[in-house]
């Protein structure tokens, strides 16, 4: 016991003095939890949606009142045209798009059954289903509304059909395929760990022979860039492989430009590699190196870029800490090209995140390794 007493002091005292490494096991994960318990949910509601009417009356007025206030439909844009309405499509900004016509306010007072137009983003298969569940209820009740106002009118009901309908357009993915929307938010997560925790445990792996490398001519930025660049190699090489198998295998459409599509990949594996060389340089072991590329990348690439959880849905403290997700464009980029087929002019706001974010945590993460080999 004097022994196990003797190694078991000297290990506290390790402990204690890497406060780094305290920090990523005690209070790091408590507050990882308590983000995630509050902010994370698999709830979808306040489906962003917008309305373009034609008719200008108040039932179409009263209709939207109705979907904003069940709080699983948010109609937060008004357009005047079809134009506004694709570009919010197109852009993702909305799931739903309703469309009244001219004569929607006359047939809805004249008793008349009439239609309405739903468009649905269908590049996220699972909230597009569930969005259209929820315009279908809300439907169904504003019919059962409009039949018990007329019997109160008539004193009897001689029809009973529905008052509006909805003609729904399904755009991007009309099969509603699941695979459409998981495949890209798999890339992301694969680049991540390509980039990120491989680059860290590379680079810490060295902590024992740096001094041999100092003595060499090399300069320190050549050692830097020559650990790294084999992992660059190494992950286009995976994602291409990835993107073969997505569009030969998986039949997963690639609708823009494939230039395009690179451009975002290397954007993008910039950033995972600043996450790793990041890592390495605050880190003095390869397990701290790692909590901290899971901790600071690839667990908020998972919860927080709208992969498996909806950002809508999300506390709005929490949406808005997914602005600083990389993943969270990254996958905008994959979805636009792969299922939309849209150009820079609907996805330079990603590009020009990607490229400012990645640039300033490479640069502040070699500075620090600098440092630290200084």
């Amino acid at each position: 016991m004097i022994r196990f007493w003797a190694v078991f002091s000297k290990e506290t005292i390790l402990i204690l003095r890497d406060r780094r490494t305290l920090f990523m096991t005690v209070i790091f994960p408590v507050f990882m939890l308590l983000l995630y318990s509050f902010g994370v949910t698999s709830d979808i509601n306040k489906v962003s949606s917008a309305a373009l009417d034609y008719s200008g009356g108040p039932s179409a007025r009263e209709l939207i009142r109705k979907m904003n206030a069940t709080g699983y439909i948010n109609i937060k844009y008004d357009v005047n045209n079809y134009e506004e309405l694709d570009r919010l499509l197109v852009k993702g900004n909305i799931i739903l798009g309703f469309v009244f016509p001219a004569d929607f306010e006359r047939k809805v007072k004249g008793n008349q059954p009439t239609s309405i137009q739903v468009l649905v983003n269908g590049s996220d298969a699972n909230t597009a289903s569930v969005a259209m569940a929820y315009q279908s209820a809300i439907l169904a009740s504003y019919n059962a509304g409009l039949i018990l106002e007329k019997a109160m009118r008539s004193g009897q009901v001689k029809d009973s059909s529905p008052g509006v309908i909805a003609q729904t357009r399904i755009w991007y993915n009309p099969e509603l395929k699941s695979i459409y929307f998981i495949a890209p938010g798999v890339i992301a997560m694969v680049m991540m760990v390509l980039g990120s925790l491989m680059t860290a445990a590379s680079i810490v792996r060295e902590t024992g022979t740096i001094e041999m490398f100092i003595a060499t001519p090399i300069r320190r930025m050549e050692l830097v860039f020559g650990k790294i660049t084999p992992y660059i190699v190494v992950s286009l090489a995976g994602v291409f492989i990835l993107l073969i198998v997505s569009y030969f295998v998986l039949k997963i459409p690639i609708k823009g430009n494939l230039g395009l599509l690179f451009l975002g990949i290397l954007l993008y594996l910039i950033c995972t590699l600043g996450y790793g060389l990041f890592a390495s340089a605050v880190a003095k072991t390869i397990n701290t190196a790692n909590f901290i590329a899971v901790f600071a990348s690839l667990l908020p690439s998972i919860l927080l870029s709208g992969f498996i959880f909806p950002i809508e849905s999300m506390p709005r403290f929490i949406q808005l800490i997914t602005y600083s997700v990389p993943a969270r464009y990254f996958i905008v980029i994959l979805r636009g090209i792969f299922l939309k087929g849209v150009g820079l002019a609907a996805l330079w706001p990603e590009y020009l995140f990607l490229a400012i974010f990645g640039s300033i945590l490479l640069t502040i993460a070699a500075s620090l390794f600098k440092k630290r080999l200084s």
